[in-house]
């Protein structure tokens, strides 16, 4: 009996700190997950208003050039590029707005996407700074492709400088 109560007391300590060892894992593990959860939430967040300005300030242009209403709905960019990236992909056929390469082209669209950001005080990443960028064009079985990125955050304004990186390589 002395022999048991010699390894009782011996246990309780250790028993102890287990305890405790495995109470501050699971805090940690609970606070990793819902910090990832808030972050993701606030994320998605920022994403979906973004995406509803930009598809507003490119309809409204694409109906300034073509004369015809536009209701284009984008498609986000991939997120291969990382998280916080707001760089929406517009898809659509010129023709069916007989848009001619005259009436719309890369430097045409983004200098009327300038000019309704600064009409309707869109805001941007930074005072005085690009707030929307054309970051891609290209068309495929007569389907004309744009991608344009709304600066609002340091994640987007590093894919556009890297984009830019990548167009010096060619």
């Amino acid at each position: 009996m002395i022999k048991l109560n010699i390894i009782k007391k011996w246990d309780e300590p250790m028993s102890f700190f287990w305890l405790v060892l495995l109470a501050v894992i699971a805090v940690i593990i609970i606070y990793v997950v819902v910090h990832r959860l808030l972050i993701n939430h606030a994320t998605l967040i920022l994403k979906n208003q973004a995406q509803s300005v930009t598809n507003e300030a490119v309809n409204n242009c694409l109906g300034q050039l073509s004369g015809q209403t536009f209701n284009l709905s984008s498609e986000i960019v991939a997120d291969v590029w990382g998280k916080g990236v707001l760089a929406f992909e517009f898809h659509f056929n010129p023709a069916k707005y007989h848009l001619t390469k005259d009436q719309l082209n890369r430097n045409i669209l983004e200098q009327k996407l300038t000019e309704y950001a600064k009409k309707n005080k869109v805001q941007a990443y930074k005072e005085n700074s690009t707030v929307f960028k054309v970051t891609d064009w290209w068309t495929y079985e007569n389907i004309l492709h744009i991608d344009v990125a709304y600066v609002l955050n340091e994640a987007t304004r590093e894919y556009i400088a890297d984009l830019r990186r990548l167009d010096q390589h060619k």
